[in-house]
């Protein structure tokens, strides 16, 4: 008989879960997969906070996978141990085996040892992930849609703002920086609390001799009105267009965003705050980096929730195709859908 065991990563699992990766692109009318520039485990390892992965071994061949990142979130008004779960695949050929639920069981036990039985569980998942089938059997509840995609790049810069600035972020603005970015997010289901400590450390992190995070902000008469993250991963891992529409590769090609091997360019933008009546604040701060950081990719990455601040901030026009999810969450508290989600997955 054939023997299924499931286990913790190590090392050297790297290149059969790069492999997996490859061979198990998100169902659905467009998918994505990776591609890595650098060893998988390292990458994962040193841009999540707290990051941990369990696998399914048939025969000694890798045949599941699972990544979980810990961190603290908000949820329904309270702040609780929260897991992002990630990357939950099976080989095409051992599906519909009980290998995702053996798997899941598996890590679901784990979890619950390692932080408490009352912890945040969550995932971004499209329709038609294996993920998606499981939800129901393990009490998840789906938040309202979420939306994501890839914007060009602007050729030209934004008209100029008179006495509005746009630059990184000097270390004296960290605590203006963290109270307004919190401010922001207070009601948000999903947000992870920020502190000076733990923007500090995220700009600070340094995977294969790339340090990918920066943050931005918008100034106006030396008070920071907005902000927000950038990561160039571009060196470290890239987004692959695995499967696509006709329609969405002819427009990506047109746009200069997608290569013929699907490969993206793409910058990653969270974290997008603005104050209290500064709008015009946080979109001149993003259309500025559009354009600002055309040499270092073709696209920026962006995730939200539609019901969000953020939709009249990215102004996405009708006609750029967005990829649509919903965030599945277990929690033994009340969900409350009415709260907006904060969307940390996406390009």
């Amino acid at each position: 008989m054939p023997e299924l065991r499931y286990r913790l990563v190590t090392s050297k699992d790297s290149q059969a879960l790069e492999n997996l990766i490859a061979a198990t692109a998100d169902s659905g009318g467009i998918g994505f997969t990776d591609d890595y520039q650098a060893d998988l485990l390292d990458i994962h390892r040193g841009l999540a906070e707290e990051f941990h992965a369990a696998v399914a071994e048939l025969d000694g061949e890798l045949v599941g996978m699972v990544f979980g990142e810990v961190r603290w979130v908000q949820y329904a008004g309270q702040v609780k141990p929260g897991v992002y779960i990630s990357h939950l695949r099976v080989l095409p050929k051992h599906r519909r085996q009980g290998i995702a639920r053996g798997l899941s069981d598996w890590a679901l036990e784990y979890i619950t040892d390692l932080l408490r039985s009352d912890a945040i569980l969550y995932g971004a998942i499209m329709a038609g992930n294996v993920s998606l089938k499981l939800a129901d059997q393990y009490g998840f509840r789906s938040t309202e849609p979420i939306q994501g995609g890839i914007v060009p790049m602007q050729k030209h810069p934004p008209v100029s703002t008179p006495g509005l600035e746009v630059r990184p972020i000097k270390t004296d603005e960290l605590p203006e920086f963290v109270k307004g970015m919190n401010t922001f997010y207070s009601e948000h289901n999903l947000w992870s609390p920020v502190s000076v400590d733990t923007l500090d450390e995220f700009m600070s992190r340094e995977v294969a001799g790339v340090k990918p995070n920066q943050l931005y902000v918008a100034v106006r008469s030396g008070e920071v009105v907005a902000g927000l993250s950038l990561s160039d991963q571009t060196k470290l891992v890239r987004m692959r267009l695995a499967r696509a529409p006709w329609y969405v590769r002819l427009l990506g090609s047109w746009l200069g965003v997608l290569t013929a091997s699907g490969v993206l360019d793409a910058l990653t933008v969270r974290r997008v705050w603005f104050k209290e009546g500064e709008l015009e604040a946080a979109r001149y701060l993003w259309n500025s980096l559009r354009y600002d950081m055309r040499e270092k990719g073709n696209c920026m990455g962006i995730a939200y929730d539609p019901r969000d601040r953020l939709s009249d901030v990215f102004q996405i026009p009708f006609w750029l195709p967005m990829f649509k999810a919903r965030y599945l969450v277990r929690s033994t508290t009340p969900m409350e859908p009415e709260r907006i989600t904060y969307c940390i997955a996406g390009p």
